[in-house]
């Protein structure tokens, strides 16, 4: 029996509607509907009666309905005593990061948590997709920006600096930026779009609190801030970039800081996980692990 078409089923009995079960659940409401449909087959029974205005339980609809949640709470309940309080830290964790965070910036440290911990099988996806951490099963994801779904718990982990760059060759071409007005035509700007950073529109906060907002036509999109690093070092176009991807180009020549008296809007980076009383404790020690290495890293920084 698929469990998690028994969690859609009383889902959508708590619900009253598939359409707000679907929402719940962050789901279409075909998969609510598919998902059902499978339940009901597999059991050889109608769980559901459908009309128009309303969804009525059939007697085994009921009873099933009952045994479901009885069955939900004792595997809860057997997960986390089971999880919560053991001394050896063992199992899996899966986590999915934006893919230059993971692999530039976590990685080091999720390599080092691994050769403390050689009994936690740690299942990683680098991606700059949207991804649902309750239907997926994610343990842990990383958010860049702002969180939407105010149901899962945001844990800040740093910051992000990012700096207005261009290669030497392209203002050569186009001309020196030496103010803010300096921003247009023939100036263009290379854009990174995808559903692992919700960002802020880009502007130039000057010292009194007022600020320039950057409109430039764009010159080409990509979903990778590497590929955006890439196509600014090859002269297409100007990049906002978190500010450690550049150091090494800034210092070898490929590639020049615009306006450095003028700051930029930072982007907060946060750990986001299911909102839980209780956790296996493998995922709650990688979660502080995490945390506490950045806060070492600050420290060592202001010392």
């Amino acid at each position: 029996m698929d469990l998690n078409a028994v969690t859609v089923f009383t889902q959508v009995v708590d619900c009253g509607s598939f359409t707000q079960a679907a929402e719940t659940l962050n789901m279409t409401k075909s998969t609510v509907s598919r998902k059902l449909a499978e339940l009901e087959q597999h059991l050889g029974v109608r769980l559901i009666t459908r009309s128009t205005r309303s969804l009525l339980l059939t007697p085994e609809g009921e009873r099933f309905y009952q045994s479901s949640i009885q069955m939900h709470e004792i595997m809860s309940q057997a997960e986390l005593e089971v999880s919560a309080n053991q001394d050896l830290i063992r199992g899996p964790l899966n986590v999915v990061l934006p893919v230059e965070l993971g692999h530039q910036v976590l990685a080091k440290y999720i390599h080092s948590f691994l050769k403390e911990h050689p009994n936690v099988t740690l299942n990683l996806e680098l991606t700059n997709r949207e991804v649902d951490i309750i239907s997926e099963g994610i343990d842990l994801y990383a958010q860049i920006g702002e969180l939407v779904d105010s149901s899962l718990v945001s844990r800040y982990l740093t910051t992000s600096k990012r700096v207005l760059v261009a290669s030497p060759e392209y203002l050569e071409q186009f001309g020196d930026i030496k103010t803010p007005t300096d921003l247009k035509s023939p100036f263009r700007l290379i854009e990174v779009v995808n559903k692992a950073a919700r960002l802020p529109k880009w502007h130039l906060q000057l010292e009194d609190g007022e600020s320039i907002l950057i409109e430039l036509p764009c010159q080409l999109r990509v979903n990778t801030i590497t590929a955006c690093l890439t196509a600014c070092v090859d002269g297409l176009g100007i990049a906002v970039l978190p500010e450690f991807i550049c150091r090494d180009h800034f210092q070898t020549g490929k590639l020049v800081r615009l306006l450095p008296e003028y700051d930029m809007p930072e982007v907060s980076v946060s750990l986001v996980y299911a909102d839980r009383q209780l956790m296996p404790k493998r995922k709650k020690v990688f979660i502080d692990y995490l945390l506490t290495a950045f806060q070492n890293r600050v420290n060592e920084r202001t010392e």
